[in-house]
């Protein structure tokens, strides 16, 4: 078997070694105590990596040999026992000291620490992981300018570029399935949220990894990310490193990291630059690039690179990599929360029911589409309440008159307050959603709520300006002109709140349908989300569906009845034509808006459910 020849190990056995299946091994195997080297992993600065049989307990295991201090060192065995201890021996039992406590599933486990006297070789056994890095994959799925869209593009990688074989764990393997159903920024999500919960477990024990990157991370062959190499990190609860006594490597440093490195003054190492780190990879990963170098307070929100990645991730990345650290996560476990949040997010819109073409073009143009959904239903409001006026309603000369100033003066009056407080209000969701991919979370948060409440303020302003004519068009009238029996105030009170109803009843249900079709799966926030929370703020928009599909049903024919009732017995052809016209509104009304409430149910059920990545 072919050894490195910089190997810190390069002693031949003189007896065979029985493999676990009772085989010998080469007789040229190298052997380090009760280790037998089968391959060597990799190389760093503080030492070597071999894949070794442990051959007491007969498995595989990750042997982390330290370079020797000495160049007199050659492997051999020697009279004086090990060689003197280095820096890369004391990194090791750093690594050793640090990771000996940390039981997690995402954080590569030491066994033990090992000083042979034989070979003079020391070091860690640590848990083997088959698999590849994360850098080894982030080549591999964007090779040749590719555009990776799904999971698969990871695990295909993954296949690619592993080395060894893992054991069958059914329980792993959902982890590979899962990963594989995923979109691509899913799986960034959830093999993020995986090492930040790994990290969050490490820092509540004070413990900083320091050296965040992608060649410190592994992905097993179920796709399971494991945090490696925490032989730069150091206990805070026991540790206090001294300026300049800090390491990792400068590319995935956040600002205040890099100082402590180089000494200045400003400079400091704690559970946030283990996030920018993070936050670094995540970027690499979702994009196939590191960002730009950035120094402090440089780093801005607009970075063109992310452009292309949904906004639940871009936002958390960006977050991520604020160069003010009290802009940042504060610690692992928000972030965490954050990408599991992002994952539930994208979920969600992949949730929806497949679009109609008519819906396809509410998403391209949802502050156009909303708009037209609060006006257009009007226009059948004012038709049918033209209608009931001119067959219902006969005024004299001065009636006529003061009902002309009247219409003057009322629509000055009305379609300015109602029309002009509806426009601003779409108006401010529309510059929202113009810079929706900048917006922080707060104002994300702010203008959901604006979305959430538009339907009402339509039915509100839609009310004020309809109903308020029944009374008012009535009774100035009769005060200007007098001659207004009680028939004619429930003709005029009937005939706008009518028409009123017609209009805001479906200008409320057009709108919550481009609502929850085209803004709201745009709107979430995944620093504030849960799928809990979410649901109670669509909640209340389902519980007026019901109500909102009877009127719609009711409403023309409830006008027909009571045309019929209020009329004096002259049933002139206008007269006919309307209540035929209204019972048609009526039949129609019902097929509309039952197809339009069922949408909106659906729509609204993505949100009623229990998330997780």
């Amino acid at each position: 078997m072919e050894i490195d020849p910089d190997s810190t190990v390069a002693q031949a056995v003189s007896s065979p070694i029985l493999g676990d299946d009772g085989a010998a091994l080469p007789a040229d195997a190298t052997r380090i105590g009760e280790f037998v080297i089968l391959s060597k992993l990799g190389e760093g600065t503080f030492g070597q990596v071999f894949l070794a049989r442990q051959l007491s307990l007969g498995r595989e295991v990750a042997l982390k040999v330290t370079r020797p201090a000495s160049d007199k060192f050659d492997g051999s065995s020697t009279s004086d026992g090990p060689c003197e201890t280095s820096p890369s021996d004391a990194r090791a039992r750093n690594e050793g000291q640090l990771l000996a406590g940390l039981e997690h599933d995402n954080i590569v486990k030491v066994f033990s620490e090992f000083n042979d006297k034989e070979t003079g070789a020391r070091g860690l056994c640590l848990q083997y992981v088959p698999g590849a890095d994360l850098g080894s994959i982030i080549k591999q799925v964007f090779a040749e300018g590719q555009r990776p869209e799904s999971g698969t593009a990871i695990l295909t990688a993954l296949d690619t570029t592993r080395r060894g074989v893992a054991g069958f764990d059914p329980s792993a393997l959902r982890d590979r399935e899962a990963l594989g159903t995923d979109n691509f920024a899913q799986a960034v999500c959830r093999i993020g949220a995986r090492l930040a919960e790994a990290l969050a477990y490490a820092h509540t024990r004070g413990i900083l990894h320091c050296d965040i990157k992608p060649g410190n991370i592994l992905l097993t062959p179920y796709g399971r990310p494991m945090l490696a190499d925490f032989n730069v990190g150091f206990d805070r609860t026991r540790q206090t490193p001294a300026a300049g006594e800090v390491g990792g490597t400068i590319a995935y440093m956040a600002p205040e990291h890099r100082a402590a490195v180089f000494g200045f003054s400003w400079g400091q190492v704690d559970e946030r630059c283990d996030v920018f780190s993070l936050g670094i990879v995540l970027h690499e990963l979702v994009t196939g690039k590191r960002p730009p170098p950035v120094k402090r307070d440089e780093f801005t929100a607009s970075d063109p690179v992310l452009e292309g990645v949904p906004r639940e991730l871009a936002s958390v990345i960006r977050r991520c990599l604020e160069t003010v650290p009290e802009n940042r996560y504060q610690n692992a476990s928000e972030l965490a929360s954050a990408l599991n949040a992002a994952w539930q997010l994208l979920a969600v819109r992949r949730a929806l029911p497949p679009p109609v073409p008519a819906a396809r073009w509410i998403t391209r143009h949802p502050v156009l589409a909303m708009t037209l959904a609060a006006v257009l239903p009007h226009i059948p409001a004012t038709v049918v309440n033209i209608g009931y006026n001119a067959v219902q309603i006969e005024l004299n000369d001065s009636q006529k008159q003061a009902f002309v100033y009247l219409i003057l003066g009322y629509n000055l009056l009305a379609y300015p307050v109602c029309a002009g407080t509806a426009a601003y209000l779409i108006w401010k969701i529309k510059r929202g959603v113009d810079s929706l991919d900048t917006l922080p979370g707060s104002e994300v948060d702010a203008l959901r709520g604006r979305v959430l409440r538009i339907g009402w303020w339509v039915v509100a302003l839609g009310s004020l300006g309809w109903f308020s004519g029944g009374i008012v068009f009535p009774l100035v009238i009769d005060l200007v002109a007098g001659g207004f029996d009680w028939q004619m105030y429930a003709h005029y009170l009937v005939s706008f709140t009518l028409a009123g109803l017609i209009a805001v009843v479906f200008s409320y249900l057009a709108i919550q349908a481009v609502v929850l079709r085209a803004l709201l799966p745009n709107l979430g926030n995944p620093d504030t989300y849960s799928p809990a929370k979410m649901w109670a703020e669509v909640k209340p928009m389902t519980l007026a569906f019901g109500p909102f599909l009877m009127l719609a049903s009711a409403v023309p024919l409830t006008g027909a009845v009571l045309l019929i009732a209020l009329t004096d017995g002259m049933m002139t052809l206008g007269f006919r034509l309307l209540v035929a016209g209204l019972i048609g509104m009526g039949v129609a009304g019902v097929g509309i808006a039952e197809r339009l409430t069922a949408r909106l149910r659906l729509l609204a059920a993505v949100w009623n459910r229990d998330g997780g990545a």
